[in-house]
């Protein structure tokens, strides 16, 4: 038998207990996988990912029937699986380096409905971008309007464009991942005229094929308010592009929507973020008289982020009496930097006794000589032993994709589970692959010379 799981916000779907206090995910006892694959681990949940990609989908096509295309946010963790799978439940693809173009394409993912983003391309990733066959580029700078046109132009392409904007709207959300605002690295202002002038210098292109605007306000968001002002924004753009003969036929207002990290939090569901969007998009489409455009959404944490669970062991321990105690376990800040960098909060569960009473306040720790590296602090929790297995949960974005080998460490098993089944799409790394890209013959010969 089992029951539902403590912390079911924010655990996967599929989560369960069982009747000896062990959490399941998909299925599958995490005591079992923990014996199977090691720890640390990362464990997705495909009940977790279809329904969060299917939401999307059916939230914003039942509301906007003008078009619409999901793209997921490659940046949140993307791998070959991963892609493959996520395609097949028609999603398509935001890419931001050459590096996620380069998954896609041996993943076998067409590109076609799918964009290149990012602040800073360049000309190889560009031409590779092309060569792939994306669908649409979204231009950053003016700068990188002549950049894009002349390698078109060498290439005999003529690439779809969307010109980033920055509307002047704030997110209100952390400092580091607000990106709508004036002084910001991304997008063009539309205050002061320049996303006009950019606009109809693409338009006038011959090489670039001019589909629209696009924005992003920033990371996660947990209100409606602020993609309600953007769009607002966005849409007198449109409105000017309009008088002037240039048609928009393509708009994202971009992603950042949030996701439950710990209880407190309480993040709209897909249904609400589309209805605030499409209602303003259409609101302003009516009262401005521009055709309604297709939609391009881009959530990226709010499609991976609950599906995916890290799985530690626990280590030692240190109490510093009348201050903290500290509980280390066998990851940190090299599998999940978002605490260390943004001060980011994560539940903790003791999964292998799911429904034991608290009985003392400590701070997780992670295994990196840093000070920084602390993974959740003053969480309520069991007395935790040596060898005793923790979860945090909301683990399947932005950890993985943030991941370094910091102190030589080797990066952990990803594995999906689903019915009571699991399986590998990432292999945990060997002390070989550490060195797999080192070249020593150089150095090799200076030695033996100086011998």
């Amino acid at each position: 038998m089992t029951h539902e799981s403590p912390k079911a916000k924010v655990l996967p779907l599929s989560s369960q207990t069982s009747d000896e206090g062990v959490l399941q995910v998909g299925g599958c006892d995490i005591r079992e996988l923990a014996n199977e694959y090691g720890t640390p681990l990362y464990v997705f949940d495909i009940e977790t990912l279809t329904h969060q990609a299917t939401s999307y989908i059916d939230a914003f096509t039942s509301q906007w029937p003008y078009g619409v295309e999901i793209h997921y946010a490659s940046k949140a963790w993307i791998n070959i699986p991963l892609a493959r799978f996520l395609s097949s439940l028609g999603l398509s693809f935001d890419v931001v380096s050459g590096g996620e173009i380069s998954v896609l394409r041996q993943a076998g993912v067409s590109l076609s409905r799918s964009a290149f983003h990012g602040n800073n391309k360049g000309p190889q990733e560009i031409e590779e971008a092309l060569d792939a066959g994306i669908g649409q580029i979204v231009v950053n700078a003016h700068d990188e309007i002549s950049l894009i046109e002349s390698i078109a132009s060498e290439l005999g392409s003529k690439p779809k464009i969307l010109l980033r904007v920055s509307p002047g709207v704030d997110a209100h959300t952390h400092s580091a991942t607000t990106t709508g605002l004036l002084d910001s690295k991304f997008g063009v202002s539309v205050a002061n005229g320049e996303a006009l002038e950019a606009c109809e210098e693409i338009s006038a292109s011959p090489h670039m094929d001019f589909r629209g605007i696009h924005m992003h306000l920033g990371s996660p968001i947990f209100g409606t308010e602020p993609y309600v002002e953007g769009i607002k924004v966005g849409s007198q753009l449109i409105k000017q592009l309009a008088d002037k003969g240039i048609l928009v036929s393509d708009f994202s207002p971009g992603g950042g929507f949030a996701v439950a990290y710990t209880d407190d939090d309480d993040p709209p569901d897909a249904g609400v973020y589309a209805k605030a969007i499409c209602e303003t998009l259409a609101s302003e489409a009516d009262k401005l008289a521009f055709p309604p455009p297709k939609l391009i959404i881009e959530p990226g944490r709010s499609i991976s982020a609950r599906a995916g669970v890290a799985i530690y062991s626990v280590g030692s321990r240190k109490e510093i009496p009348d201050v903290r105690t500290y509980v280390a376990v066998d990851g940190g800040m090299s599998d999940n930097i978002r605490p260390a960098i943004y001060g980011s909060k994560y539940e903790v569960v003791p999964a292998e006794r799911m429904h034991a009473v608290p009985e003392e306040t400590v701070t997780i720790a992670g295994k990196f000589c840093e000070s920084g590296d602390i993974l959740a602090e003053n969480v309520s929790l069991p007395r935790l032993r040596t060898n005793e297995l923790i979860a945090i949960p909301a683990a399947g974005a932005y950890q993985l994709a943030m991941e370094s080998n910091y102190n030589l460490s080797l990066r952990p098993e990803v594995i999906m589970v689903e019915n009571g089944n699991s399986f590998t799409i990432r292999r945990r790394q060997i002390y070989e692959d550490l060195t797999r890209l080192d070249v020593t013959h150089g150095v090799d010969s200076l030695i033996n010379t100086r011998d």
